[in-house]
């Protein structure tokens, strides 16, 4: 979906400025740009308050942002941001998920949990920071979508993102009023956005088998995070709004157990980068620290044990 650059927004500050005005407005965060591009790097932020709603809009060059547990630490406000995707394209990284938003896509962070976002090219995101009892009044069970993908085509997402960018060329602008009924407007249709992206959910959960939906979905989500060595059934139950034990279950036709499964999906996927020549440069160890083996020993011994052979020696013999 196509929405207007916002020309009320400069790129005006270098990456020092803009760096304490994200620290300023949203939480203490990490924030990475490339060394070479690092004296050229241009950002603006505009924001204002909507009642209890944070309301900004940032661009800027080419970044990587980071919300690591040492910054958490050190802020205790708890927020839900909704991130809407307005120029570029983003990627963001949170609660097991990889989500790419394209221009009126948005999804779910929570500023309370580890994310990592990136902007490889000039972008623009306009941010909303919702108290999580304010978010969790209006929505029910919002971690459901926590770094999902609301693609602005499904449902009403296209609307609320219409609206909410809108608003934007308004920054700074708006009477205390305003912003106050502005913010019952935003989370009215927040609210109605994501109950309506619940309730298609569900239904389509129904019709095609809710065990065999959410296996197809488990197992999606295992061959995306093979490399996260955090990757586990409580990370997994968590990412899909379900029990462990629900998950447990959910294999239990597959004759095999969860962790197991995702052993096999990692030793398959260095199994064929030992005889793809794409991976000719890595080493055995950096091939199986890429799928998530983190000690080379262990990654030797358990792939001998499943295919018979030391990960060197099947190399040798399957590398054309």
């Amino acid at each position: 979906m196509a929405i207007s650059p916002m020309s009320t927004l400069s790129k005006s500050c270098s990456l020092e400025s803009f760096e304490a005005l994200v620290h300023e407005t949203f939480c203490p965060m990490t924030i990475d740009v490339n060394a070479r591009l690092r004296s050229k790097f241009r950002g603006g932020l505009v924001s204002q308050r909507l009642g209890s709603l944070g309301f900004s809009a940032v661009k800027g060059s080419p970044l990587l942002v980071s919300r690591r547990c040492a910054d958490i630490a050190t802020y205790a406000d708890a927020s839900y941001l909704v991130k809407i995707q307005i120029e570029g394209e983003g990627y963001v990284r949170h609660w097991g998920l990889n989500t790419r938003l394209l221009p009126g896509d948005f999804t779910l962070c929570r500023n309370s949990e580890p994310y990592d976002l990136e902007f490889p090219s000039e972008f623009c995101q306009v941010v909303l920071s919702v108290p999580v009892d304010v978010m969790e009044e209006c929505v029910d069970t919002p971690s459901q979508f926590l770094g999902k993908r609301m693609d602005s085509a499904d449902g009403a997402n296209g609307i609320f993102t219409n609206f909410v960018s809108s608003m934007a060329y308004k920054l700074g602008t708006m009477d205390g009023n305003l912003a106050k009924r502005l913010e019952l407007n935003v989370m009215d249709l927040l609210s109605t956005t994501l109950c309506y992206a619940h309730q298609a959910r569900r239904k389509d959960l129904m019709q095609g088998g809710v065990k065999k939906e959410y296996l197809r979905r488990v197992k999606q989500f295992i061959r995306k995070n093979l490399c996260d060595e955090r990757l586990c059934p409580d990370l997994i139950a968590r990412a899909h709004d379900i029990t462990t034990r629900y998950l447990h279950m959910l294999f239990e036709s597959e004759e095999t157990t969860v962790s197991r499964y995702i052993i096999r999906a990692r030793l398959n996927s260095c199994k064929m980068a030992f005889s793809d020549p794409m991976y000719k440069d890595y080493s055995v160890s950096d091939i199986g620290f890429q799928f998530g083996f983190k000690d080379s020993s262990h990654f030797s011994r358990t792939f001998k044990g499943e295919f018979g052979e030391s990960p060197a020696k099947y190399r040798t013999t399957h590398l054309s």
